[in-house]
């Protein structure tokens, strides 16, 4: 038994991680640090250069930290962005594995809304990049402390409750409260974090709520794949929440993945300077928003959750070819009688080639269609970017069974 939860506890925690790493049972189990590494260089072109972003050569992502497995049932991860303006920490948590199916972790990770942010990589995803929809509603990451429990087959049900700042702000709270977070999954056959590549079919299905008492802050804000702001929604503040739902199936070398959500937010104006005196009600803002994508395996093992696509070993091309596309609509700030709402439509497709187990090669390009032209730019009513995109990674992951 204690071997069995020894593995278990080890291939969820790099499920997480997106690796797939040798597991040894408890009684030969030896401390490890382990190294990460992730970068990601771009060649972009824009069709509004030098207002959504720059044509040329950038750096996306590139991310160092460090994973050690102390014993078979403790887990710490730290990890940070240097491809910012200046370092920016991502992940700094320590977790606990009681038993096989339940995790208790505490520090600075991602919130669990949304299949496509928490349960994939940002870097292994099948278009590069999350969607709008996801990149403008997603609390994103925060401090806190979570239990998760994960599904068996036995008992497919996935749970989060989490608790944290929900600011985004690794330092201290600037929220008047704390966040709440909980999230409540289906999952089955090749959806299981467990689960074979070669099992034919998988679904996942879930919903979760993310409630705070936000201070003044912008509300839902939307961007494009390459991060230009198009749309500033007023500032909030008071009780705030997002609700999403999602489905990702698998059907052979296919992914299909959709994901609705949608915010109310309060607002509330400070009219004499004072904070002790009450402020002025003002009309709430409601947002929301939709993503449906799929993906398709041309070449290589079937995907299954948070694990680097891989070659089956056979055919005229090495690596893993990938497929995609994505549509997604966004409503932002309805139902205020003082605010202009705002909106888009967008489109993306790629191609995905995952040559090695450790570098990936893609080509991307994203159409969006702004029902308000944003301000740097009024005669826009469109952008278009082309994105050529190099990834690697470290450690690399041995392939799935």
């Amino acid at each position: 038994m204690r071997r069995q939860l020894s593995r278990l506890a080890k291939r969820s925690a790099l499920a997480l991680l997106g690796t797939s790493l040798p597991l040894t049972s408890a009684a030969a189990f030896e401390p490890e640090i382990q190294p990460l590494l992730v970068g990601e260089a771009d060649a972009r072109v824009h069709s509004a250069e030098r207002v959504e972003g720059e044509d040329g050569f950038a750096i996306a992502r590139l991310r160092l930290g460090a994973r050690a497995q102390l014993a078979p049932w403790f887990i710490a991860v730290g990890q940070a962005e240097w491809a910012l303006e200046k370092p920016v920490l991502l992940d700094a948590y320590a977790a606990v594995r009681p038993s096989a199916e339940w995790e208790i972790s505490m520090g600075a990770r991602k919130t669990p809304l949304f299949a496509s942010a928490r349960d994939d990589v940002v870097w292994m995803l099948p278009v590069p990049e999350r969607s709008m929809v996801t990149r403008a509603f997603w609390p994103s990451r925060d401090v806190g402390i979570e239990v998760h429990r994960f599904p068996t087959p036995s008992l497919p049900i996935e749970v989060w409750v989490r608790g944290g700042n929900g600011s985004g702000n690794v330092l201290g709270n600037d929220n008047s409260d704390y966040s709440i977070d909980a999230r409540l999954d289906a999952a089955f056959g090749r959806a299981l974090p467990t689960a074979s590549a070669t099992t034919l079919l998988g679904l996942r299905l879930g919903a979760g709520v993310h409630a705070e008492a936000a201070e003044d802050r912008p509300g839902v804000r939307a961007t494009t794949a390459d991060g230009f702001l198009f749309y500033r929604s007023p500032t909030v503040f008071g009780p705030r929440r997002v609700m999403e739902a999602h489905l990702v199936a698998f059907a052979g070398p296919v992914k299909l993945t959709a994901e609705v959500t949608y915010a109310h937010e309060s607002r509330a104006r400070d009219t004499d300077g004072n904070p002790a005196t009450p402020r002025v009600s003002q009309d709430p803002i409601n947002s929301s928003g939709m993503m449906f994508e799929v993906a398709w395996m041309a070449v290589g093992a079937w995907r299954t959750p948070g694990v680097w696509p891989t070659s089956t070993g056979s055919g005229p091309l090495p690596g893993a070819l990938e497929v995609a596309g994505r549509f997604e609509r966004i409503d932002l700030a309805r139902g205020a009688s003082d605010v202009t709402p705002g909106g888009a439509t967008a489109g993306a497709a790629a191609v995905r080639w995952w040559a090695t187990p450790f570098a990936a090669l893609s080509a991307a390009g994203y159409m969006t269609y702004y029902d308000l032209p944003p301000i740097e730019s009024p005669e826009t009513t469109y952008s278009l970017i082309g994105l050529v995109r190099a990834t690697f990674h470290i450690p690399v992951p041995r392939p799935r069974s």
